[in-house]
């Protein structure tokens, strides 16, 4: 198990684009608070409104990250090899999830601890225990969404055999697609780039679903995809 996981993490970090999605992942939101022109006396909440704004900016790179590392066993015709290596086919989608959410997991931290960083040298932060205590279970909400959505986009390449479909959807989605399509239907609330809204948003927007229920629906679609996606990868033809 270990030198699978192991193997996989390595060919991960070999995809040129996976690195690219991972920087982005954490580059993005810094540039964004580098960059943004505030006042430097923001309250608690103004700052953490701020991080998980910066953390928003993110998703992209983990998308492009998540369809890259399985986009590439299609278009780099490397799942033969894999298939060779290990011949389970559902240990080796579990392994590729499972490593899929370390890396996500470890760069949402990363992350989060730059962005409070840079945020603790712009406002001069005086950090209290009951604030630490909200700034961790806020932020540690916005890596379980970033989690949600990267095993999405991941569903959806194995679904597709393709590294740039589920790109094609997901991007587009994430950058404001997804909203233009709020403004024609309030149903569009429920697609999981819209769901969890409100936790990277203070004050809550109340357009959106509900925090909890919003994490609720991302989690039904990352749950309904991902068990879809193995099926179909369990028993497909490989060519």
């Amino acid at each position: 198990m270990y030198a699978a996981l192991h193997s996989e993490q390595t060919k991960f970090f070999s995809f040129g684009w996976c690195i690219l999605g991972i920087f982005g992942a954490v580059v993005v939101p810094l540039c964004y608070l580098l960059t943004l022109n505030v006042p430097k006396t923001g309250g608690e909440k103004e700052i953490l409104s701020l991080c998980l704004q910066a953390l928003y900016l993110g998703h992209p790179g983990v998308i492009v990250a998540s369809a890259a590392y399985f986009g590439q066993e299609y278009s780099n015709s490397a799942l033969r090899t894999t298939l060779l290596t290990q011949p389970s086919r559902l240990k080796i989608a579990c392994i590729k999830f499972l490593n899929n959410v370390l890396i996500i997991v470890i760069t949402g931290v990363v992350t989060s601890v730059i962005c409070l960083f840079v945020l603790y040298i712009q406002h001069d932060m005086k950090l209290s225990s009951v604030y630490e205590l909200m700034i961790t279970g806020s932020l540690s909400v916005s890596i379980l969404s970033w989690i949600q959505i990267a095993l999405i986009t991941a569903a959806l390449s194995v679904i597709t055999k393709s590294l740039i479909v589920p790109l094609a959807i997901m991007l587009p989605l994430m950058l404001g697609l997804s909203h233009m399509f709020f403004s024609i239907s309030q149903s569009a609330k429920f697609l999981p780039t819209l769901a969890t809204m409100n936790f990277f948003s203070i004050p809550e927007s109340t357009v959106f679903l509900e925090k909890w229920s919003g994490l609720g629906v991302q989690f039904i679609w990352a749950l309904l995809l991902v068990i879809s996606s193995t099926f179909i990868f369990s028993h497909r033809n490989v060519r």
